[in-house]
């Protein structure tokens, strides 16, 4: 996971360019919003790996954009779930 926290959570999409870093995104401004941020280790992976090398879709930024949502966190490169990085 992305950060050392006391709860984890790992958003798992089919490419991780579109809904699971938004749904990063969404999750770590709902957490900073009520200042427990310091106790979650957000992350997101895929399924695939179609999207290899690529960046968040230009779509999902605009659509945090939109929403006045932070895109910063979200601007990693794709990565694939590997077995051993949870217990789903």
């Amino acid at each position: 996971m992305a950060e050392v926290g006391s709860k984890s959570v790992l958003f798992v999409c089919l490419s991780n360019i579109y809904w699971s870093p938004i749904a990063v995104a969404v999750f770590r401004k709902l957490v900073t919003n009520e200042n427990v941020s310091d106790n979650w280790a957000i992350d997101s992976r895929a399924v695939s790996n179609w999207n290899v090398g690529q960046t968040p879709d230009p779509r999902a930024v605009s659509c945090l954009r939109n929403h006045g949502i932070s895109t910063m966190e979200i601007r990693h490169l794709f990565r694939r779930i590997k077995t051993f990085e949870s217990d789903i």
